[in-house]
Formats: structure tokens, C-alpha cells, sequence
């Protein structure tokens, strides 16, 4: 799990089956110190994953991914330049799989988008 390690919850707004969770990003994390040194950036890899534990959260459930549809890096997420981001997500579930779409955006600018299915 990334949480408490690379981010922190720090604000949710919760309306029906869609969830705003605002997660502040934690720059000395030594993912950064790799990923690039001296000019960090979030790995993709990492938003997806993040992504993913929110909707756990939200969910109360454990999952796991079962199918990447889509995903959209519509800009570079730096937790220098976007220390703050939120993470709208809305979801419908049934008992074997959750369907998310999932839109990260940073001082109002959607940074990406990733709809996906979960299980």
C-alpha cells in the first residue's frame, strides 16, 4: 500500500456513488529520490495504484485491478508543483466487480483520467 507512505488523505467529499478524495503528496517519499532525481514526477504506475486504494476506501472492501480500459496522462503530476491533488471518482459495483472512472485533477486542472475495472 502506498497510503501514509507516498500520500495522505487529507479531505472527502462523499454524494451518492461518487467520492472527491484530496490527497496531499509526500515529496520526500524515496520514490521521488528515483523517479527522476532532481525533477521528480509521479509515476503513472503510482496514480493507478493510488486510485485504486481510494476506491478500497471509499468501498470498504479490498481489491484488486482486473482491467485498465483507459488512461490518460494529460499532464505531468510533480508533488513539487502538485502537492495537492483530487481524485474524483465515481463507481457502480455489483458483487464481482467494481467499474471506476476516475479524474485526477490539481488546482483545477485535470491532470488524468483512468477507467477501470476492480475486483
Amino acid at each position: 500500500m502506498l497510503g501514509k507512505k507516498l500520500y495522505l488523505i487529507e479531505h472527502t467529499v462523499v454524494n451518492g456513488d461518487n467520492v472527491t478524495y484530496t490527497i496531499r503528496q509526500n515529496k520526500s517519499n524515496e520514490i521521488f529520490q528515483a523517479h527522476f532525481p532532481g525533477n521528480p514526477i509521479t509515476p503513472g504506475a503510482c496514480l493507478i495504484e493510488i486510485a485504486k486504494e481510494l476506491c478500497e476506501h471509499f468501498l470498504d472492501r479490498s481489491l484488486s485491478v482486473k482491467s485498465v480500459k483507459n488512461v490518460k496522462f494529460i499532464s505531468l503530476i510533480t508533488p513539487i508543483e502538485n502537492e495537492f491533488l483530487n481524485f474524483h471518482i465515481a463507481t457502480s459495483a455489483d458483487e464481482n466487480s467494481v467499474q471506476a472512472k476516475v479524474q485526477i485533477s490539481s488546482d483545477g486542472n485535470i491532470c488524468s483520467k483512468i477507467n477501470f475495472e476492480l475486483a
